[in-house]
C-alpha cells in the first residue's frame, strides 16, 4: 500500500477542522440527514415492507380457508331454504282447510267497540282483515281492534285468510253500552279529624226514630242520631256519662218525656251546663201551623195534641233546669211529607201547611233542618240525612270559615245552608233562631 505525504498546509487544515468539530455544542449539531442516514433509512423501510409482505403471505391461507368455510355455510343454508320453499308450495297447492278464527271477547263502551280473538292456519295466516282493513296478528296468532258502535249497535265482519287464499269469516253485532253516570264523591264523616277542649259541665239529649209504629219510615234517623253521639264527644267535648241516646222503640213519648225531666235536667248544673238537643226523626205542624211537633215512635199524626211533643214544650222543660245555654239540632220538617216524599203521614192532609214562625226562649239556638213548608231530605249517598251530614261535616272544620280555630252557630248555619240549598236544588233551605255568634266548637 503506497501512502502519500501530507503537506504542511494540508496538516494545519485537518487540524482546523477537528477544532472546529470539537468546539460545536451538541445541541447545535445538524439534523439534516446526512448521505449515511439516508442509506440507512431507505434500509430500514425495505426491511419492514418484507416483513409485512412475509406477515401477509403467510396469512392469506388462513383467511382463505375461513372464506371457503362460510361460503359452504351459505350454500348450506341456501340449499335448504330452497328445499323448505318447495314442501310449503306442495303443501300450499293441495291444502284444502281454511284457518281457524275464534272471537274470544267482545265489548263496548260509549261509541268504542273492542274485539279480541286468535287465528291459526297449517300453511300460515296471510292476513286477517275487520270491515275490510287490515289488522295486526300477533306472532302467536291473537289479534285486537277497536271499531266505532253508533247508538243502534254495528254489525261488524272478520275475514282471516291464509297462503293459500283461502278464508274464514266470522260476523258479529255489537250493541252500544251506556256510560255510567258517575256519582258525587261524599267524603266520610270522621269526628275525629281534630281535638277539641272539653265540656264538663255540658249534657246532651239524642234521639233517632227511622222505624215508628203509626206512621211511614224515615229515611237513616237513627243512623244520624247514633253517629252524632260521636260528634257531641268529640266536637261538642261531651263525656260518655253525659250523653242520653234514644232510639226507634226506645223513643216513645213516655221515654222521651221523663229523659228530659228525670235524667236531663237533673243533670244541668245551673247557669254552668250547656244543653244540646238533637232529633232526627218526623216532625208536623198543627192544623192551624201554630205549632211544631216532634213525633215519638208510638207517635199517631191524627192526635198529634195527646201523642205527640210540641217544641214549645220542650223548650219550656228545658228552661226550668236554668242551663247556661240549649243548642238545638232538628233534623225534621213539619209539612207532612216523609224523609223519602213517597208517603205522606197524613194521607188526607192538604200540602202548604206552613208552621208559624216559632218564638224561642232567651239563650236557646235552634237549627232547623228546613224551612216550615218544606221537606228534610235524606242523602242517599251516605245514607244519612241531608241536614244532618253537613251539620256534622261542618263541625269537623269545613264550617271554620276564619280558620281562628272555632266555629260560631253562624258558621256551621252558613255551612249547612250553602251546602244543602245546592244538594237540593233550593228545595230545602235550613233555618237558624237564636245566638248565632254562640261558639260551638273550640279546637285545641
Amino acid at each position: 500500500m503506497t501512502v502519500n505525504a501530507i503537506s504542511e498546509e494540508e496538516k494545519i487544515a485537518i487540524l482546523k477542522g477537528t477544532e472546529l468539530r470539537l468546539a460545536v455544542p451538541k445541541t447545535a449539531e445538524r439534523t439534516e440527514a446526512q448521505p449515511g442516514d439516508q442509506k440507512e433509512s431507505v434500509q430500514t423501510s425495505i426491511v419492514k415492507e418484507h416483513k409485512a409482505a412475509e406477515i401477509k403471505s403467510n396469512s392469506y391461507p388462513e383467511a382463505t380457508k375461513d372464506l371457503t368455510q362460510e361460503l359452504d355455510r351459505l350454500r348450506a343454508q341456501l340449499d335448504r331454504l330452497k328445499t323448505e320453499s318447495q314442501a310449503l308450495k306442495t303443501k300450499i297447492d293441495i291444502d284444502e282447510i281454511p284457518p281457524l278464527l275464534e272471537i274470544s271477547n267482545v265489548s263496548s263502551r260509549g261509541g268504542q267497540g273492542s274485539i279480541k280473538g286468535w287465528v291459526k292456519d297449517n300453511v300460515g295466516v296471510a292476513e286477517v282483515r275487520l270491515q275490510g282493513k287490515v289488522i295486526r296478528i300477533n306472532d302467536d296468532g291473537r289479534f285486537s281492534a277497536t271499531v266505532y258502535v253508533p247508538d243502534d249497535g254495528t254489525n261488524v265482519t272478520i275475514i282471516a285468510t291464509d297462503f293459500s287464499g283461502l278464508q274464514s269469516r266470522s260476523e258479529i253485532f255489537i250493541e252500544r253500552a251506556a256510560i255510567a253516570q258517575s256519582e258525587i264523591d261524599f267524603e266520610n264523616l270522621d269526628p275525629l279529624t281534630s281535638l277539641v277542649e272539653p265540656n264538663p259541665d255540658a249534657i246532651a239529649l239524642i234521639v233517632g226514630i227511622s222505624e215508628y209504629e203509626n206512621v211511614a219510615k224515615a229515611d237513616f234517623a237513627e243512623r244520624d242520631a247514633a253517629v252524632f253521639t260521636d260528634y257531641a264527644k268529640f266536637k261538642l267535648g261531651l263525656s260518655d256519662d253525659r250523653i242520653i241516646f234514644l232510639s226507634d222503640k226506645e223513643a216513645d213519648i213516655k221515654r222521651m218525656l221523663l229523659s228530659v225531666r228525670d235524667r236531663l235536667n237533673r243533670s244541668v248544673r245551673k247557669d254552668k251546663s250547656d244543653v244540646y238537643i238533637f232529633f232526627a226523626g218526623h216532625g208536623l205542624a198543627s192544623d192551624d201551623g201554630d205549632q211544631a211537633y216532634l213525633i215519638p215512635y208510638d207517635g199517631s199524626p191524627r192526635l198529634l195534641a195527646r201523642t205527640a211533643i210540641s217544641r214549645d214544650e220542650l223548650f219550656a222543660e228545658v228552661s226550668i233546669a236554668k242551663p247556661r245555654s240549649v243548642t238545638v239540632f232538628l233534623d225534621t220538617c213539619y209539612s207532612g211529607d216523609t224523609r223519602g216524599g213517597a208517603d205522606r203521614l197524613i194521607a188526607a192532609r192538604p200540602l202548604g201547611i206552613m208552621v208559624t214562625e216559632q218564638m224561642v226562649p232567651e239563650g236557646f239556638t235552634v237549627f232547623t233542618a228546613a224551612a216550615g213548608d218544606q221537606t228534610a231530605k235524606p242523602l242517599k249517598e251516605v245514607q244519612h240525612g241531608l241536614f244532618s251530614y253537613f251539620l256534622m261535616k261542618g263541625m269537623e272544620g269545613g264550617a271554620d270559615s276564619n280558620s281562628d280555630n272555632q266555629i260560631t252557630a253562624h258558621e256551621l248555619h252558613t255551612y249547612v245552608r250553602e251546602n244543602v240549598v245546592q244538594q237540593s236544588g233550593g228545595s230545602q233551605v235550613p233555618e237558624l233562631q237564636g245566638e248565632g255568634e254562640k261558639v260551638l266548637v273550640r279546637f285545641r
